[in-house]
């Protein structure tokens, strides 16, 4: 199976936008910050969504054994989150802000998209790196001659 890279795509002003602010002000702020982070890349490959598989007696316990974080700073970034919006909870987890700041792509899509930029770049005329041409050529002309004159060298010891 081909590999799916992710990312998130944050704004440039994540860290001024005033829910993330308030979040770093409280004490331990910059821990919970980092647990929201963390929680945001464990959602990655379902579009923002958490579940509670019943691993432990409660999901902060679950997600904060998941995460490597300790159970009640967990438990209170959840509190925190789901107060100002950034998580809805229900059947599942879903973390509001993520289906809209993620993205992926698999290995050959990026190796594709490169393919393009350096034909693009050979017909607009730009001088291409050696490492960006096409491909070397063969030398086939090389090959042919050294192998007629191997044959000819052959057939004059056989003679």
């Amino acid at each position: 199976m081909a590999k799916r890279y992710y990312w998130l795509k944050l704004k440039a002003d994540w860290f001024s936008d005033k829910r993330i602010k308030k979040l770093r002000s409280i004490a331990g702020g910059d821990t919970h910050t980092i647990i929201y982070l963390k929680m945001m890349l464990l959602s990655l490959k379902d579009e923002g969504k958490l579940y509670f598989e019943g691993v432990e007696d409660n999901f902060a316990s679950e997600i904060a054994l998941a995460l490597d974080e300790d159970a009640e700073n967990v438990k209170l970034t959840l509190a925190f989150l789901q107060r100002h919006g950034l998580i809805e909870i229900g059947d599942k987890y879903q973390l509001t802000e993520v289906p809209t700041i993620i993205g992926s792509e698999t290995a050959s899509t990026i190796r594709s998209r490169e393919c393009r930029e350096r034909k693009k770049q050979l017909a607009l005329g730009q001088k291409a790196l050696q490492c960006n041409t096409k491909e070397t050529g063969c030398n086939n002309l090389k090959q042919v001659c050294r192998v007629e004159r191997e044959l000819e060298i052959e057939r004059d010891r056989e003679r």
